[in-house]
C-alpha cells in the first residue's frame, strides 16, 4: 500500500495544529520577562527555561479556541534549600510581590506556580521551582517540590528535563539536520540562520498527530487521557529515522508494548535518562488511566492504522474519517492547503500523473497541463 497520500494529509493536519509564529514569539518574550523578574528578586542565580512540548517542538493547538496553551517552565535556583517548602515559597513570594504577576498568579499547585495570561494571549505558564541535585554535573538531575494535596506536607522529588531534551533531540538529530539543510537551500539562507522550530521531523509531526487524536478521543474524559510524556517517550524509542508519519504511527501501534516493563509487579514506562522514574506511576493509583491508555491504543489501530476509508481513494470518506479523528475545522484547512499547493504546481507545470493514475511531482508519467477555462 502506498502511504504517501496519508503522510501528506497527516503532515498538513499537523501544520494546522502548530502554534502560530506570533504566539510563539509572545510566549518566549513572556517567559524571558518572568526569568528577568525572578533573577532580580531572588538573591541567587536564576535560570528559566521551557520544558515539555514547547521545548520538544510538539506543542499543538487546544481543541477549543477558548482554551489556553500550556507552557511549562523550569525555574532553576542556584541556592541551597534543605526544606522543600522554602524552595516553593521562594518563587511564590517573589511573584506575589510583583504588581504585574500577583494579578496573574493562580492558587498554588502541587509542584508549580501558574501565571494566567490575558484572554488574548491564550496561554498560561506553569513555573516549576527547582535546585540542582548532588549528581547534577553527571546527569542534570534537579530536585523539585511535591505538595501532598491531602496533608499539605512538602517533599523533594527529582526530575531531569534538560537531559530528557538532549536525549529526545539526539534521537531526531540526523533527520533534523537534513531538513534544516534543505530548508536553507530552498529559502536561500545559511544553515546557521534557520531556527529549529522552522522544520519538524517525522517524530515531532507524528507526536502532534497522536496528541490531537488523543485530545479528540478523550474530550469528555480529560482526567483519563494518556499523558504526553508516555506517548513521547515510547514513540521516540520506536522512531528509527522514518520519513513517513503513517508508518511511524503504525510502528508505534504495533510495538509499544515492548516499552512497558514490569518492575516488582508494577507496570513501568521508564524515563530513558533516569531509570528510577516511572512515567506511568499514576496507573497504580488510578487504574482507570491504565485502562484508558489501553483503550487509546486499540482505538488508534482501528481509526488510523487499519482505517480502509483513508486508503480507499474516496475523497469524501477519507475527509470524513479525518474530521472525526482530528476535528472539522483543522482538517478543512489542511485540505485547502493541499489543494492550493496542487493548483500552484499544476500551473507551473510540476504535476504529473503516472500509469497507475497517481499524481506525483517527480516527473513520472504524463505532465498535467494548467487548466484554462476560457475557451480557445
Amino acid at each position: 500500500m502506498d502511504n504517501t497520500r496519508i503522510d501528506l494529509v497527516l503532515r498538513r493536519i499537523a501544520k494546522e495544529l502548530d502554534i502560530s509564529e506570533d504566539k510563539r514569539k509572545k510566549a518566549v518574550e513572556s517567559y524571558n520577562s518572568v526569568g528577568t523578574y525572578l533573577s532580580n528578586h531572588i538573591k541567587a542565580q536564576v535560570d528559566i527555561f521551557p520544558q515539555g512540548s514547547f521545548r520538544l517542538g510538539t506543542v499543538i493547538k487546544p481543541l477549543s479556541d477558548e482554551d489556553d496553551y500550556d507552557i511549562d517552565l523550569v525555574c532553576k535556583i542556584n541556592k541551597h534549600f534543605s526544606n522543600p517548602k522554602d524552595l516553593k515559597n521562594e518563587v511564590g513570594q517573589a511573584l506575589k510581590e510583583s504588581d504585574r504577576y500577583s494579578k496573574m498568579l493562580q492558587d498554588e499547585g502541587k509542584r508549580c506556580w501558574t501565571l494566567k495570561y490575558s484572554e488574548e494571549a491564550q496561554y498560561h505558564m506553569d513555573i516549576l521551582p527547582s535546585i540542582t541535585d548532588i549528581t547534577y554535573d553527571k546527569d542534570k538531575k534537579l530536585k523539585i517540590t511535591n505538595k501532598d494535596e491531602e496533608t499539605g506536607t512538602y517533599t523533594f522529588t527529582t526530575t531531569n528535563p534538560e537531559a530528557y531534551f538532549e536525549w529526545f533531540n539526539e534521537k531526531q538529530q540526523e533527520e533534523k539536520q537534513r531538513l534544516i539543510e534543505r530548508f536553507a537551500v530552498q529559502n536561500n539562507k545559511n544553515i546557521e540562520e534557520v531556527p529549529e522550530y522552522e522544520v519538524k521531523t517525522t517524530l515531532q509531526v507524528a507526536l502532534q498527530i497522536l496528541k490531537r487524536y488523543r485530545d479528540k478521543k478523550f474530550e469528555d474524559r480529560l482526567d483519563d487521557k494518556p499523558i504526553s510524556i508516555i506517548l513521547t517517550t515510547i514513540m521516540a524509542q520506536i522512531y528509527a529515522g522514518e520519513n513517513n508519519v503513517y508508518e511511524l504511527i503504525k510502528n508505534f501501534s504495533n510495538n509499544y508494548k515492548k516499552y512497558i516493563k514490569i518492575k516488582n509487579g508494577i507496570e513501568w514506562v521508564e524515563n530513558p535518562v533516569n531509570s528510577e522514574e516511572n512515567f506511568a506511576d499514576k496507573w497504580q493509583i488510578y487504574p482507570e488511566r491504565k485502562d484508558a491508555f489501553k483503550f487509546f491504543m486499540t482505538e488508534l489501530k482501528k481509526d488510523i492504522v487499519n482505517n480502509t476509508f483513508i486508503t480507499s481513494g474516496n475523497l469524501f470518506e477519507e475527509s470524513k474519517s479525518y474530521k472525526e479523528m482530528f476535528g472539522t475545522k483543522i482538517v478543512e484547512k489542511a485540505y485547502a492547503s493541499i489543494g492550493e499547493d496542487a493548483r500552484a504546481l499544476r500551473e507551473n507545470g510540476s504535476m504529473y500523473i503516472n500509469k497507475d493514475a497517481k499524481v506525483n511531482f517527480e516527473q513520472e508519467g504524463k505532465n498535467v497541463k494548467e487548466h484554462k477555462f476560457f475557451g480557445q
